[in-house]
């Protein structure tokens, strides 16, 4: 997955409105400059779904997108998920501390030639939110928001001509079961098959 989501203003709806504000509150009282409409870019804050640390029930937070690596500087965004639960930046994190970051859509970019990129847009089939699974860290008791990354499968073979990965997609119906610790990494993921449309953007 390429460093790049949307959010539309109307995915915050009836049934998301509720958890909007709540992130909208946290962000206030963090005086954190939270994007919550428009596009997403690693190093933004969004506002990412995670239980409650109080009573596990699932709410909604500011969080900032990716984090530099501590030993290699480089800035973490995106994580495959084969290899999320060998590397110790996230062992805890795969059992204790999963998020979904609400989109709207994605980007990928695919080379036309050696001199041009093209922009795709990929959102769900029938319209519906997207809800990209993560991973999040604090990275030191000095920076007050968490950070997220987004984890990362293969593309299925309609999709790889464009990007060979995409972000790993839960469905809402299933969003209690992916936060729960008690939930199987790789099995829940290995059941996920969202249906895609794709358009040049």
């Amino acid at each position: 997955m390429c460093g790049r989501y949307y959010i539309d203003e109307g995915l915050w709806d009836e049934d998301l409105g509720h958890l909007l504000q709540q992130a909208v509150r946290v962000s206030a009282k963090l005086c954190a400059d939270m994007k919550t409409a428009g596009e997403i870019r690693p190093t933004d804050i969004a506002p990412v779904i995670a239980p409650n640390a109080l009573n596990r029930a699932m709410g909604a937070f500011p969080m900032q997108w990716g984090f530099a690596h501590p030993t290699r500087g480089m800035l973490v965004f995106n994580t495959r998920m084969e290899t999320a639960p060998e590397k110790d930046l996230f062992t805890s994190s795969v059992n204790d501390r999963r998020c979904l970051i609400p989109a709207s859509g994605y980007f990928e970019w695919k080379r036309a030639d050696k001199n041009k990129k093209e922009r795709f847009a990929f959102r769900a089939a029938d319209e519906a939110p997207l809800f990209l699974a993560g991973l999040y860290i604090r990275t030191s008791q000095e920076h007050r928001l968490p950070c997220f990354t987004v984890l990362t499968q293969d593309a299925p073979k309609a999709l790889k001509d464009i990007h060979p990965r995409m972000p790993v997609i839960v469905p809402l119906k299933r969003a209690e079961e992916w936060l729960s610790p008690d939930t199987d990494f790789h099995e829940m993921i290995h059941s996920l098959q969202p249906e895609l449309l794709v358009e040049k953007a």
